[in-house]
């Protein structure tokens, strides 16, 4: 199982997920909970801290749950890891996640998707490159 620390906290963290199944959630203390997710799970992860004046950090990440025995990456707020599917890691990056993840729900949910689709989407947000005929096409 691949566990998920969602938080809301009166310092400015906050993790939660943007999409996904989770096999099942418990809440830890006030405005902190854990959500389970069974081996090659697709789901989204946001992690974005703030202060008074603006948003300091924000990370978007479609992540797959790891199983006994596959490499994955370690995340923080995530054990013990996963495999990183897209991900966004400054505001400019997460801006533009967030917009392309807007367009996969008008069609589908998101953790629907194959995991090749979210890796190719990665590669053409990093680039910089239009992804609006990936978007268009019937991935779905």
């Amino acid at each position: 199982m691949t566990r998920v620390s969602l938080r809301q906290e009166d310092t400015g963290l906050s993790t939660r997920l943007l999409f996904g199944n989770p096999s099942s959630t418990y809440d830890i203390r006030q405005g902190v909970s854990i959500a389970a997710f069974q081996q090659d799970a697709v789901f989204g992860y946001e992690r974005r801290r703030s202060n008074y004046r603006s948003v300091d950090g924000w990370q978007i990440f479609i992540l797959k749950a790891a199983g006994p025995g596959d490499l994955t990456s370690r995340i923080r707020g995530i054990q013990p890891g996963a495999e990183i599917l897209l991900s966004a890691l400054n505001h400019f990056h997460a801006r533009r996640a967030t917009h392309a993840l807007d367009l996969v729900w008008q069609h589908t949910e998101p953790h629907t998707i194959s995991p090749s689709f979210w890796l190719r989407l990665f590669t053409q947000l990093q680039a910089g490159l239009d992804t609006s005929d990936l978007l268009r096409r019937q991935v779905w």
